[in-house]
């Protein structure tokens, strides 16, 4: 990774020659000829994902043509589900490394489990892969920072699964915050709090119904230290340390994503956090509470954010923007006004945030950039993920270790500070 690779500067120009690079990049078909998609995961969320590809594909002569996962009942339920929807059978593939091995296969949708993303776009964007990538994009930053540089270097077109910048009404936020309505933005607020007992647990009957035989443990486990089979890991990675940080991954992701995409800044500059195991005392090993506080920005133009989020009581949700010239609220509520500002500018009016016409569905984003070669008009491009995967492992190094992080632009390291 070049030491300059997210200096603020040199970020602009380095970006620049990565979307030029990919806007050259050769069209392994002509615009008339079928874009072949290869659904890398399809679980619960791969299973939408690729629901959402088959939808929207019609529009972009794109279709499903192949999918794989090491759970052969996955497997063979993500390939009927491409039979009943085109009436011809999908390729399978037991590995990843198979699928990317496909000279036919054109793109790629990446569901895995969290602690994959890095190494699996990495993977098929050298292989010749455009990439849907769900979030995170990494979460191990040595990994994430090997995955952005390999994007970058190859052009490919990379979407990040956070879909919120595809909402029609985030869409015109963004628009107003940048035009300087609610003025300099002084403090981002997220609170996502759910009732949720059994988040990401699996039932016993789940966990019995799986066998070591069933599955490939050490493509799962993907470098990991080994460790043997559990079936508790396999079908909960998400409550475990060493494979997900839980909260963090999963909801965090989206909630500071909304925070990067209004503010226009690519990462924080330092981190604190806290979180425990307050009630849901199961098998996991993440929180069920957590609390995130992020400084953002250079001396003189610095706002602070912070996450948070309980499993354990659903009141008090929101996510507010501050400014120096009135308030924004978004995503329950959709308005901006003068709210908190004694500023002689402070604006007068309420007014409601309305959606963006033209905005396109996260899914028929990617596949059009991809059939226009057009990086540019990426909703969520690999700097999203890098940003919101930085934010996301600071976040987690912050609460384990009890310590204050700070991110390096020009190393891409994390170190306590």
């Amino acid at each position: 990774m070049s030491n300059n690779m997210l200096d603020r500067r040199r970020f602009l120009s380095s970006s620049a020659a990565a979307l030029a690079a990919a806007s050259s990049t050769p069209v392994a078909r002509s615009a008339n000829d079928t874009l072949r998609v290869g659904v890398i995961g399809p679980g619960g969320r791969g299973t939408r994902v690729m629901k959402e590809c088959i939808e929207f594909g019609s529009q972009f002569n794109a279709r499903v043509t192949a999918v794989c996962d090491i759970w052969k009942q996955r497997l063979d339920a993500a390939a009927k589900v491409v039979s009943e929807s085109y009436g011809t059978e999908a390729k399978t593939y037991p590995q990843h490394e198979d699928l990317l091995a496909d000279k036919d296969i054109d793109a790629v949708i990446i569901a895995t489990p969290d602690h994959q993303h890095a190494k699996m776009l990495k993977a098929a964007v050298e292989a010749g892969k455009d990439v849907y990538c769900e979030k995170p994009m990494g979460n191990v930053i040595s990994e994430l920072n090997a995955a952005y540089e390999a994007v970058r270097r190859t052009g490919r077109i990379v979407q990040n699964g956070t879909q919120r910048r595809s909402y029609p009404r985030y869409r015109t936020a963004m628009d107003w915050v940048s035009e300087g309505r609610i003025g300099d933005v002084v403090k981002v607020d997220v609170v996502w709090n759910a009732y949720s007992p059994f988040r990401w647990a699996k039932k016993s009957e789940e966990l019995a119904s799986l066998k070591e035989s069933d599955v490939d443990w050490n493509a799962f486990l993907m470098g990991k230290p080994y460790r043997p089979f559990d079936p508790k890991i396999y079908r909960s990675f998400r409550l475990f340390r060493e494979f997900s940080s839980a909260i963090i991954d999963q909801w965090m992701t989206h909630g500071i994503d909304v925070v990067h995409m209004l503010t226009g800044e690519a990462y924080p500059v330092t981190v604190v956090a806290e979180g425990a195991i307050l009630k849901w005392h199961d098998y996991r090993e993440n929180p069920d509470t957590i609390q995130v506080v992020l400084k953002y920005g250079q001396p003189g133009k610095e706002f602070l954010a912070t996450y948070s989020t309980t499993l354990i009581n659903a009141s008090g949700r929101m996510t507010r923007v501050q400014g120096t010239k009135g308030t924004m609220v978004v995503e329950d509520e959709w308005k901006i006004s003068g709210d908190g500002s004694k500023n002689p500018n402070t604006l007068q009016e309420t007014t409601e945030i309305p959606e963006k016409p033209g905005t396109k569905h996260h899914m028929a984003n990617w596949l059009d950039c991809i059939r226009r070669r057009a990086p540019q008009d990426l909703y969520a491009p690999p700097v999203a993920g890098y940003g919101h995967s930085v934010a996301c492992i600071m976040s987690t190094d912050a609460l384990w270790s009890g310590r204050r992080m700070r991110f390096d632009p020009d190393t891409g390291e994390i170190s306590e500070g």
